[in-house]
C-alpha cells in the first residue's frame, strides 16, 4: 500500500505524521503548553502578552483541538492557524522550541506556504528539503570536541568491557568504538546525501530506519528520553513513505527544480540559516539542527549562601550540592514541569539568572550566582 502512493498522498500522510507526535507530546507534557506552573515561562520579547489561567488552558486546549481538526479536514487555513499558534506559543515560552516540534511545524509550514492548486510534486520537493536538512545538518553540527568526548564516554559505558565495573550490553573493541565515534557525524550527514540520488536512496532510507530504530530501542532499554520516541517513529515512517519509491531525474532536483519564492523561503530555513549558525553562530542551535550534538549551552547555576536561603521552597526542592555549595541543574528543573530539556541559548540562561537573582535583597550584587556550562566542563 505505502509503495504505490501518489505525491499528493505522500504529502497528506507526512502532514498527519507531523501532527500526531505533537499531540502525543501535548498529552505527555501538558504543562509545557500552559503558563501556570513552577518553571517560569521565558518569552522572546518582554512586551509579549503572556496568557494566564484560565486563558492559557483555553489556548492550549484550542491548539490541541485545531490540530485534530486539521488532520481530518485538511483545510489550508487550518494549517496556517496551527503554524501561527505554534509560533505565538513558542514566542511566549521559548522552551517550546524543541527540535521535534520545530521539525513538525516546519513541515506543515512547507505545505501550507504553497497555494492549494500548486502541483503536488512541487510541494513534496519542498518538504523533502526538511528531511535532507535534518540528517545532513545534524551530522555536520556533531563535528565538535564535546560530541566526541560525550559519545565515546557513552559507548564505553554500554559497549566496552575495559572498565573494572562492567555494565556493557555487549563487548566491542576499544579501537572500533573510537573510530565509530569520529565517524558518526559523517555517517549521519551521509544519510541525508544518500536520499538525493536514485541509486543510493533506498540505502539511505534503510540506514535512517536502522538509526531511529536503534535509538528507540536504547531509549526504552535505558529508561529515559521517552519524549523523543514519537519523533523517531515519525521519521521512520515519513522517510519510508517519501523516499522508498521516489524517482528523480537529477540528484539536485530537490533544490533546483520548481524554484520559486515559496521554495526560497524553505531553503532559508533548511540551508541558509543552519549554514550561518555553523559558520558564525547566528540563529538558534536547535533550530539549526543541532540534534544531540553535545555542544549546547546547558547550565548548572551555583548559588551563594544568601541566595540559597532566599529562594522560594519550590525552587529549593531542586538544590544539589557540590563541595558544600548549592546549585540548580537547569535541565532537571525544566523537566519537572515541562518534561523537556531547558532551551539551550545564552539569552535563556541570562533570563533565568536574572529571575533567580530577583529574590535577593540586592539583585545586582556580584557573586550571587555562578553560571557553569555543563558541556564545556566535560571537555575541559
Amino acid at each position: 500500500m505505502l509503495k504505490n502512493l501518489t505525491n499528493q498522498q505522500k504529502i497528506n500522510y507526512v502532514r498527519i505524521l507531523a501532527i500526531l507526535p505533537v499531540l502525543v507530546m501535548m498529552v505527555y507534557a501538558p504543562k509545557l503548553w500552559v503558563t501556570t506552573k513552577i518553571f517560569p515561562v521565558i518569552p522572546l520579547f518582554d512586551w509579549l502578552p503572556i496568557p494566564t489561567a484560565p486563558f492559557d488552558y483555553f489556548l492550549a486546549g484550542f491548539f490541541f483541538v485545531i490540530q485534530i481538526i486539521y488532520i481530518f479536514q485538511n483545510k489550508r487555513w487550518q494549517g496556517w492557524l496551527v503554524v501561527l499558534l505554534y509560533v505565538f506559543l513558542a514566542l511566549v515560552d521559548q522552551n517550546r522550541l524543541q527540535p521535534y516540534f520545530y521539525q513538525s511545524f516546519l513541515t506543515i509550514f512547507a505545505i501550507v506556504i504553497f497555494p492549494k492548486n500548486a502541483g503536488a510534486k512541487k510541494v513534496l520537493y519542498a518538504v523533502i528539503l526538511i528531511f535532507f536538512a535534518t540528517y545532513f545538518w545534524s551530522g555536520i553540527q556533531k563535528v565538535n570536541e564535546a560530541f566526541y568526548v560525550q559519545w565515546l564516554s557513552a559507548l564505553n559505558k554500554h559497549f566496552s568491557c575495559v572498565e573494572t565495573v562492567n555494565t556493557a550490553l555487549i563487548c566491542l573493541p576499544q579501537r572500533f568504538l573510537e573510530l565509530f565515534t569520529y565517524a558518526v557525524p559523517w555517517l549521519e550527514a551521509l544519510m541525508g546525501i544518500l536520499l538525493l540520488f536514485n541509486k543510493t536512496r533506498k540505502f539511505g532510507v534503510i540506514s535512517i530506519i536502522i538509526m531511529h530504530g536503534t535509538i528507540t530501542f536504547l531509549l526504552f532499554y535505558l529508561g529515559y528520553g521517552y519524549n523523543v520516541v514519537p519523533w523517531n517513529i515519525q521519521n521512520i515512517i515519513s522517510v519510508f513513505i517519501i523516499f522508498w519509491t521516489l524517482k528523480t531525474t537529477k540528484g539536485f532536483d530537490f533544490f533546483l527544480q520548481f524554484f520559486n519564492k515559496q521554495k526560497l523561503v524553505v531553503l532559508v530555513f533548511t540551508m541558509v540559516l543552519p549554514l550561518a549558525n555553523n559558520l558564525t553562530g547566528f540563529y538558534d542551535n536547535l533550530l539549526s539542527f543541532h540534534f544531540f550534538t553535545a555542544d549546547l549551552n546547558y547550565y548548572n547555576v551555583f548559588l551563594n549562601e544568601e541566595l540559597e536561603e532566599a529562594l522560594p521552597e519550590h525552587i529549593q526542592n531542586f538544590y544539589r550540592y557540590k563541595n558544600g555549595k548549592a546549585y540548580i541543574q537547569m535541565n532537571e528543573w525544566a523537566q519537572y514541569d515541562n518534561k523537556v530539556l531547558f532551551y539551550p541559548e545564552e539569552r535563556i540562561i541570562k533570563y533565568m539568572d536574572a529571575y533567580l537573582r530577583s529574590f535577593a535583597k540586592n539583585p545586582n550584587e556580584e557573586g550571587l550566582t555562578e553560571l557553569v556550562n555543563y558541556n564545556k566542563v566535560i571537555i575541559e
